[in-house]
């Protein structure tokens, strides 16, 4: 198995049943995580981007992630043209941890 395989939690938002998006918990990190995807991954179906999904379900994942992962953060990842992404984060307690070329390294305390 890859060096950043770990196991996961999948969640998935619903509304009137209707699939959202789909979010996801790394239980903890690697190595390659810590530096690269972190322990939150999540999509949302792209028509129903905008509407205040991705920050609900962000809420509730981070919510959900606090009594999975040891560590004392929760890591994520966002493309730096993610801008909707990273307002996303941002509105859910995320601060600028880093950066490389392309991505931004979110991070929010668990306390």
């Amino acid at each position: 198995m890859p060096d950043w395989f770990v196991p996961e939690t999948y969640y998935y938002l619903w509304n009137e049943g209707k699939l959202i998006g789909e979010f996801r918990i790394r239980h903890h990190l690697t190595e390659a995580l810590r530096n690269g995807a972190g322990h939150i991954g999540y999509s949302i179906k792209r028509d129903e981007r905008g509407k205040g999904y991705d920050t609900a379900g962000l809420k509730l994942t981070i919510s959900e992630a606090k009594k999975i992962i040891p560590e004392d953060e929760i890591y994520l990842r966002v493309n730096k043209d993610n801008i909707a992404s990273q307002k996303v984060m941002l509105n859910n307690g995320a601060y600028r941890a880093g950066e490389d070329e392309d991505h931004y390294f979110m991070r929010i305390k668990k306390y």
